[in-house]
C-alpha cells in the first residue's frame, strides 16, 4: 500500500498517541540562559491565533472556526460550490455536506476511504478504495450511483475535470495509470501508463494535466492519449500532493518510509505513523524548478495556490499549514491541535482546509484581537532556578511562564504565572523544565525571547578504578619491568563540570591512606601514571577523588570517590635457588616476594630459553618448585634457569654440570 495512505489512516483511526538552546559555558555554575530567536525554534511551540514568519516574527495571524464532521476518522478530500463544501472521509467512505458552521452527512459509498473528489456541474464526483470505484452523486437529490468501477486498479487517489477534453482523469494505483472516463456515460479509457506504483496527486491549469507519481517523484504533463512528458524528476519517492495556477505548479515531494499495506479488509495499520521528510517546490511556466520550503522533520499532505500567487503546503505530523509568498518568504500560517492537514481550498471566501487525526474541516477567519504563542517546552537537564526573562518585541504584548518536572505539561506543572509586560525575574518555581507564554495585541510582534537560568549542581560518580590494560601481542607475552604503573577511571559526568582529583593509595593490610602526589598538583585528566619506587612490592588500593571545585564556588562543591580492586606493585625480581644438576635432571625451586612465578626457562651453554614447566604443571604461585630432564649430550655445560615474575621482572641462576 502506499505509503502516505498508511501513515494517514495509523495516525487518524488509531488512536492518538498521546531543544533547546544553550548559551553560555559548560561549568555548572555558569548562568545559562534560552534563546529563541529563530523560526525554527518560534514556531516549534504552540501557535493559537499567531502565526511565524521566515525571518523570525511572531505576529498574529489568522483565525479558525473548527466544524467536527461526526463519527468520521480523516477528512482527505474537499470539493466546493460555491461556499458549500464537501468533504470526503474515512473509514465508511462517507461524503460530508459543509454549510455555514454545519456538517451533515451527504452521501455514503460503503469504501474504506473517499481520496478523491470533484465537482462539475450539478454533480460531484468520488474516487475510493481500495476497490477503484468512482462515484457520481447529485447535487440537488444526493442520490449515488457507481459511475465506473476501473479495471485493475483498487485506489482511485486523485480526480480532476479537464474542461477542454470534457473528461475527468483519474490518477490510481498498484499499477501507476491514468483513466480518462466520460462523466455522462462511466466510459473509462486507460490514457497512460506510468512505470510507477500510484499515481497520487493531479492538477489542471488551463490546456496542462498534471500527474504526481511515487516510487520515483516525477510530475508529469499528460498529451494525447498514450503520451505523457516528464516536467520534472524530484528527490524523494512520492509527489504526494500537486497544484496548479497561473502556469504555476506547486509540488509536495515526500521523501517517506517504507510503506504498510492495506487492503479491503483492513480497519487500520498495526502501528503508528511514521513521518517522512518534505519538500515544497515552485514550478513555472518555463520549466524552472525551485524548492522554496524544506524539512526533515515532517512531510507535506497537502498545496494550493491562492489567487497572489501564495503557496499554502498542510503537514502531516504536526498539523501546521505553512505559506509561502512568491518572493520565497515564508510563515508557519496556522497550527491545529489535529496532527495532519490532508487538503486545502482557496476558491472561497476564505482557506479552508481538511484533517486526519480526526475528522474535522477548519475556515479560516479573520485575525483575531488577541492571540497566543506558546514556546516549546525547554529542558534545563536538571532542577534549575530560574532568572531573568526578556524579549525584543514591538507594540503590546504580555509573557508569562510556567515550569514543571514531567516532561509533558500536565497537572503536576505550576500554573501560567502572572503576566509581565517588562522584562523582569521569572515567577515560576524552580523545576527541570519550563515554558513561555506570550499574548499579542494586535500589531504586536515579538523577535526574541532570552530566559536564564542557573541548573542544580550534579555530583560526578567515580567508576572503574583500576590499571590501564598492557597491550602485548598474544596472551602468552609478559609485560616490559617497570615502576610505572598506569591508572584509568571512569566518571559519569552529569553536568560536564570540569573535574579535579586528588589520588591516595594505602596497602591492603593498612588502615593508614597515603596522597599520591601534593595538593599543588591539579590533575584534570582520568588517568595517571603513579610511579611506584619508592615503596615495598606488595597490594596495593588506590582511591580516586573527583571534585567539582574548579566550576563551582566552596558551597556548592560535590565530590565523589572511588576505589580499586587491589593492584600489584611488583619492582623486584624473583629469585632462584638451590639450583642443582644430577646428570641430566635439573632441579631447584623460584620465589618470588608477592608472585606468582608466571615463567621459568633453561638453556645449555649459549643456546636458547627453553620455556619448562613446575612439579605441579602450573605456574600460579609465589614458590615454584621443578625438576626437569635435560636432553642428552655430552658435557660438561652450564645450564642456566630464568624465573620471571607477573609484572615482567626475571632472575637467572646457573648451575656447572660436573
Amino acid at each position: 500500500m502506499h505509503r502516505l495512505l498508511a501513515s494517514v489512516l495509523a495516525t487518524t483511526i488509531l488512536s492518538a498517541s498521546c531543544l533547546v538552546l544553550f548559551a553560555g559555558t559548560a561549568d555548572a555554575v555558569s548562568t545559562r540562559h534560552f534563546t529563541l530567536d529563530d523560526q525554527g525554534d518560534l514556531a516549534a511551540g504552540e501557535l493559537d491565533g499567531t502565526m511565524v514568519h521566515s525571518d523570525g516574527r511572531v505576529t498574529i495571524g489568522a483565525g479558525a472556526d473548527r466544524i467536527e464532521l461526526e463519527g468520521a476518522s480523516l477528512a482527505a478530500a474537499i470539493a466546493r460550490r460555491g461556499e458549500t463544501l464537501y468533504v470526503g472521509t474515512a473509514d465508511e467512505g462517507k461524503i460530508f455536506r459543509v454549510e455555514g458552521g454545519t456538517a451533515t452527512v451527504f452521501a455514503e459509498t460503503g469504501q474504506l476511504l473517499v481520496a478523491s473528489l470533484v465537482v462539475v456541474g450539478e454533480t460531484l464526483y468520488a474516487g475510493t478504495l481500495p476497490e477503484g470505484r468512482v462515484y457520481a452523486i447529485e447535487l440537488a437529490s444526493g442520490t449515488l450511483r457507481e459511475l465506473v468501477r476501473l479495471p485493475e486498479a483498487e485506489h482511485v487517489w486523485s480526480l480532476v475535470y479537464d474542461a477542454r477534453r470534457r473528461k475527468l482523469f483519474a490518477g490510481t494505483g498498484p499499477r501507476g495509470e491514468v483513466f480518462a472516463i466520460d462523466p455522462s456515460t462511466g466510459a473509462a479509457e486507460m490514457w497512460f501508463a506510468t512505470e510507477q506504483g500510484h499515481v497520487l496527486s493531479m492538477a489542471v491549469d488551463g490546456e496542462n494535466v498534471y500527474a504526481g507519481t511515487d516510487g520515483d517523484a516525477l510530475v508529469l504533463r499528460l498529451g494525447a492519449s498514450g503520451q505523457a512528458e516528464v516536467v520534472h524528476d524530484f528527490p524523494g519517492n512520492e509527489v504526494t500532493a500537486l497544484a496548479a495556477r497561473g502556469g504555476v505548479v506547486a509540488v509536495a515531494a515526500n521523501d517517506m518510509p517504507a510503506p504498510r499495506a492495506t487492503t479491503a479488509t483492513t480497519k487500520a495499520p498495526a502501528a503508528g505513523p511514521r513521518p517522512g521528510k518534505g519538500r515544497l517546490y515552485r514550478v513555472d511556466g518555463d520549466g524552472r524548478v525551485e524548492r522554496v520550503l524544506s524539512t526533515d522533520d515532517e512531510h507535506y499532505t497537502a498545496v494550493a495556490i491562492d489567487a497572489d500567487g501564495n503557496f499554502f503546503a498542510g503537514s502531516g505530523k504536526e498539523g501546521r499549514v505553512y505559506r509561502v509568498a512568491p518572493d520565497r518568504t515564508s510563515a508557519t500560517w496556522m497550527d491545529i491541535d489535529e496532527r495532519q492537514v490532508l487538503a486545502i481550498d482557496l476558491r472561497g471566501n476564505a482557506p479552508v482546509f481538511a484533517t486526519g487525526d480526526s475528522a474535522a474541516v477548519y475556515r479560516a477567519t479573520t485575525s483575531p484581537d488577541q492571540a497566543t504563542w506558546i514556546s516549546k517546552v525547554l529542558d534545563a537537564g536538571y532542577r534549575a532556578r530560574f532568572g531573568r526573562l526578556s524579549w525584543r518585541a514591538s507594540g503590546r504584548l504580555a509573557l508569562s511562564t510556567r515550569s514543571g518536572n514531567a516532561e509533558e505539561p500536565d497537572d503536576t506543572w505550576s500554573e501560567w504565572s502572572a503576566a509581565i509586560t517588562t522584562e523582569g525575574p521569572v515567577r515560576s518555581p524552580a523545576a527541570r523544565f519550563v515554558q513561555v507564554r506570550a499574548v499579542l495585541q494586535a500589531g504586536a510582534s515579538l523577535r526574541a525571547v532570552d530566559l536564564y537560568y542557573l541548573p542544580q549542581n550534579q555530583r560526578a560518580a567515580v567508576r572503574s578504578v583500576g590499571v590501564k590494560p598492557t597491550k602485548t601481542k598474544s596472551a602468552d607475552e609478559l609485560p616490559r619491568p617497570s615502576s610505572r604503573i598506569e591508572l584509568t577511571w571512569q566518571v559519569d559526568n552529569p553536568d560536564e563540570d570540569t573535574l579535579r582529583y586528588r589520588l591516595r593509595f594505602r596497602a591492603e593490610s593498612q588502615e593508614v591512606w597515603r596522597p599520591m602526589f601534593t595538593e599543588e598538583v591539579e590533575l584534570t585528566s582520568a588517568e595517571y601514571t603513579w610511579e611506584t619506587s619508592g615503596i615495598p612490592d606488595g597490594w596495593y588500593v588506590v582511591e580516586v577523588v573527583a571534585s567539582d571545585e574548579l566550576a563551582n564556588p566552596a558551597d556548592l562543591e560535590l565530590r565523589d570517590r572511588g576505589t580499586s580492586e587491589p593492584v600489584l606493585v611488583d619492582n623486584h625480581a624473583p629469585s632462584v635457588s638451590t639450583l642443582t644438576l644430577a646428570g641430566r635432571v635439573l632441579s631447584g625451586s623460584a620465589t618470588d616476594a608477592v608472585g606468582p612465578i608466571a615463567r621459568l626457562e633453561y638453556k645449555v651453554d649459549a643456546g636458547t630459553w627453553i620455556p619448562f614447566f613446575p612439579d605441579d604443571d602450573l605456574l600460579d604461585e609465589a614458590t615454584e618448585r621443578f625438576s626437569v630432564e635435560l636432553p642428552e649430550s655430552e658435557g660438561p655445560h652450564i645450564v642456566g634457569v630464568r624465573a620471571t615474575d607477573a609484572r615482567g621482572n626475571t632472575a637467572v641462576a646457573e648451575v656447572a654440570q660436573r
